[in-house]
């Protein structure tokens, strides 16, 4: 068997037993993979916080995709039981599939990985790592302050005055285009 005809019978096969969960999990798995190797090469980031976000990333598609696989097969297993007609039936399964994979996305898959990973990375012994404290904003700055002896000098011509200067009406309602 020559690869061409190889190539051509998977893509014939995909063709006719596409199931929405078969690309899902194709598409997870590949997240599984690329993800945390693209966050391992970031060269900007701190070693500590690669290796927790990139475990995190693998550890996330892990339970995605047999999530995926269930949620999808037990929606397509409710289409068998209901539609008895085979043409009908097969539709309503890609269909319910399709759901099924939705509502994995959407709950089931978000609801795992909140209860199960933070304790799999705590017995491996990683914790997230610690934010940087943000700025802290000097107190005893005070905006500039405008007499008529400063006014009149070129370094406070650039600097804008409060923004409630401006204002001649009350800025009040629903205020549409225009001043």
């Amino acid at each position: 068997m020559s690869i061409n005809n190889f190539v051509k019978k998977i893509c014939k096969s995909l063709g006719e037993n596409n199931k929405p969960t078969y690309v899902v999990m194709a598409i997870a798995t590949v997240k599984g993979i690329c993800r945390p190797m693209f966050t391992m090469m970031d060269k900007t980031e701190n070693p500590e916080t690669k290796k927790y976000t990139a475990l995190r990333e693998g550890l996330t598609e892990v339970i995605a995709i047999p999530a995926y696989w269930a949620c999808g097969e037990l929606a397509g297993g409710l289409a068998k039981k209901a539609f008895k007609d085979k043409a009908l039936a097969s539709r309503a399964e890609k269909n319910l599939m399709f759901m099924g994979v939705c509502a994995a996305a959407l709950f089931v898959i978000p609801g795992l990985c909140s209860v199960a990973i933070k304790p799999i990375m705590d017995k491996m012994g990683l914790k997230a790592p610690d934010k940087k404290e943000p700025k802290k904003v000097m107190e005893t700055e005070q905006p500039p302050v405008y007499t008529p002896a400063n006014l009149n000098s070129i370094a406070n011509m650039n600097k804008y005055p409060k923004l409630s200067t401006f204002t001649a009406k009350p800025q009040v309602g629903l205020r549409v285009g225009g001043l």
